[in-house]
């Protein structure tokens, strides 16, 4: 039999470790903890997905998608694109919407847009200005089409971090009449943005240069040779002179193994490194074969770090988007090949791969 003192013992044993794992309004969190809600300063759940994260002056600024409570993946269900910001990647601040789907003097291509999702964000220095391109899905995008027949990209763009972003039109990425799908931005060694995309309907992973504004194609797309096709969520890196292409497969909302390649150009030949990630995600029982359950997002460099970056996973939730879930892990290389190995708490000063 259980005394009363022994519960009282039990519950506080429980609060401070629920403490610890999820802290409350005003607590500073000390460690990133990959699949469990992540609270912002605030202590509401960080809705940004399909995110990008810009370092800037001494702040980052994570910008993603911000879901409509109560409406499922199969609805509109973006209001359009929220950043929060932080100075050390674990304690963030809701700034609020930086693009308004439904703002004053909207584009009606926006306002009405079925999607307006995987927003990524980037700090064109040519410019001055913070460029924001995203999948735009306006209904009747095409000769009477409705659906995702045609996969436009919008872009957006403002002098300031925090926005307001001003829509700046939309194009069909790919060089295919029927745009692209999922997406990424990179920035080469010399400066110059590119425009990493699947196109439609083919599935080929292609990549083309982006105007000097960065707003729109340059030209021509190339295919990335070597790239399984259907390979999706695709997020490039440079590292020790070599290009890494970090993605997934295509399965919908549902997950699969990692996809890893590198080449010595970005155009490619890539040559597949198989799946990077190790261990098991005890929050849900998904280990690589799942990737945790989540879908590759974004890499950035670990601050202070030239052998560490952090890979970034969104989990998503088709039924209830609003609450899917983030995966940051550190991303090593051990024996020339990337790793990321599953890890319940850590922090981006601390990682270290045992």
């Amino acid at each position: 039999m259980i005394t009363l003192p022994h519960i009282k013992l039990t519950i506080s044993a429980l609060a401070a470790v629920l403490l610890a794992v999820v802290p409350s309004h005003g607590a500073e969190r000390e460690l990133i903890q990959p699949g469990m809600p992540w609270l912002d300063t605030e202590g509401i759940h960080i809705n940004a997905h399909g995110f990008a994260i810009v370092e800037h002056e001494g702040k980052y600024y994570w910008y993603g998608s911000q879901k409509i409570p109560g409406k499922t993946e199969s609805e509109k269900n973006e209001a359009g694109v929220s950043c929060y910001t932080s100075t050390d990647l674990l304690n963030w601040k809701n700034e609020g919407l930086v693009f308004s789907v439904s703002g004053d003097g909207q584009h009606q291509e926006v306002a009405k847009a079925g999607i307006l999702d995987r927003p990524k964000v980037f700090f064109n220095s040519s410019t001055r200005k913070f460029i924001m391109h995203f999948k735009l899905y306006p209904p009747q995008a095409a000769g009477g089409t409705k659906g995702t027949d045609v996969a436009y990209v919008g872009t957006a763009s403002s002098s300031k971090p925090l926005g307001p972003f001003l829509y700046e039109g939309k194009y069909t990425g790919g060089g295919s009449p029927n745009g692209t799908g999922d997406f990424g931005i990179y920035q080469d060694e010399k400066g110059t943005f590119w425009h990493i995309a699947v196109r439609k309907p083919d599935k080929m992973l292609v990549c083309g240069k982006l105007t000097a504004d960065g707003l729109r194609p340059a030209g021509e797309y190339t295919v990335m040779e070597g790239v399984t096709r259907a390979t999706e969520a695709p997020v490039a890196f440079r590292c020790a002179g070599k290009i890494y292409l970090f993605a997934s497969g295509s399965t919908g909302w549902n997950p699969n193994p990692t996809r890893m390649f590198v080449a010595d150009h970005l155009v490619g030949p890539y040559e597949s490194l198989g799946n990077p990630c190790q261990g098991m995600n005890p929050h849900n029982k998904l280990g690589p074969e799942k990737s945790f359950g989540g879908q590759s997002t974004f890499v950035m460099p670990t601050p202070g770090r030239d052998d560490e970056w952090i890979a970034m996973f969104d989990i998503w939730k088709p039924e209830d988007p609003i609450n899917a879930g983030y995966i940051w892990l550190p991303l090593f290389f051990h024996e020339d090949k990337p790793v990321i190995r599953w890890q319940d708490g850590w922090a981006p000063t601390t990682a270290k791969l045992r």
